[in-house]
């Protein structure tokens, strides 16, 4: 059994890296890309310790980081909602849902993000504006998730993207493919794989352009014995993108109280991102996190992201 799910997960990293360009390929340079608010992610837990989720992600967050990571949870219902505040100039707005049952998990999301209103020119871009037009993104989707042993399980998403910028607008369907392992020969550790954005392009005012196709790798370890026992998670993802290099995501969190939780982060090799950091507060059905995304840029606000979460 185990031999057949390494082979089903090899199949799912291999499916998704077919729909990136290789380096030596044309084309696979920052910029290339549109849509890159399918990146933001959903979560202020997740935000805060340095964009890690693909194995570590909790409760409705995992509706879009890896729905198949809640095959292993406590069957329920979790509904997340989010606000954030990016780079000074837009807002990103995010819900999403999970319910873990018999039959397997469902997942739903929305993200929303939106810009601050730009003046409009004519083709010559000089003179008086014309007027204003606010750009905006929309993504709706929906997941399906089940445990095929113990150890293993499998998810899928599908979901529709929509542009709009002044008069030109576009919608595109794309899909998303998800494998967890949850290792008891190794108690704690959990590993996870996503193929995230695949499909074909987008095209607005006759110019087409690439979804931000990624594939990414993580794990996390959280301990079952000891002091730290249900206390601690330390995480790391590594993932593959059809616009540039490797980008490296490490969190941790650690859960002063069982009701309270500090968590922190680092991603690697991006241009303007770096140090995460964060808090959550857990209260019978009730959750409240904040995140906070460092740009490295003076010139540049800085992320702050809250999340608001409901157990049922």
């Amino acid at each position: 059994m185990r031999s057949r799910n390494l082979i089903a997960g090899v199949g799912l990293l291999c499916a998704g890296a077919l729909g990136l360009p290789s380096s030596a390929n044309a084309g696979g340079g920052p910029g290339d890309a549109g849509l890159l608010f399918l990146r933001q992610g959903i979560g202020a837990r997740e935000a805060a310790m340095g964009g890690t989720g693909v194995a570590s992600t909790e409760g409705a967050a995992a509706a879009y980081w890896n729905p198949s990571r809640l095959a292993f949870a406590e069957a329920g219902t979790s509904f997340l909602v989010q606000q954030q505040s990016w780079l000074g100039s837009f807002d990103y707005t995010a819900a999403s849902l999970a319910h873990h049952g018999t039959f397997g998990v469902v997942g739903l999301t929305f993200a929303g993000f939106f810009a601050d209103k730009i003046d409009r020119y004519g083709n010559d871009m000089v003179g008086i504006p014309e007027g204003t037009f606010s750009p905006y993104d929309l993504a709706f989707g929906g997941s399906y998730s089940r445990a095929f042993s113990e150890e293993f399980a499998l998810g899928a998403q599908v979901k529709l993207a929509y542009e709009k910028i002044d008069i030109y607008s576009g919608s595109l369907l794309l899909f998303d493919l998800f494998a967890t392992w949850d290792l008891r020969h190794l108690p704690g550790v959990t590993l996870g794989v996503s193929a995230t954005n695949l499909g074909g392009q987008m095209t607005i005012n006759q110019e087409p352009f690439d979804p931000p196709k990624a594939v990414a790798v993580g794990g996390a370890w959280s301990p079952r014995s000891g002091s730290l026992a249900d206390r601690l998670t330390v995480a790391g993802d590594l993932t593959f993108v059809n616009d540039g290099g490797e980008k490296g995501h490490l969190g941790a969190e650690v859960k002063v109280v069982p009701e309270l939780a500090l968590r922190a982060g680092y991603k690697l090799n991006y241009d303007n991102q770096g140090l995460t950091a964060g808090a959550g507060i857990r209260y019978n059905a009730f959750g409240l996190g904040y995140a906070y995304e460092d740009v490295g840029d003076d010139a540049l606000d800085p992320g702050h992201r809250v999340s608001l979460e409901f157990y049922f």
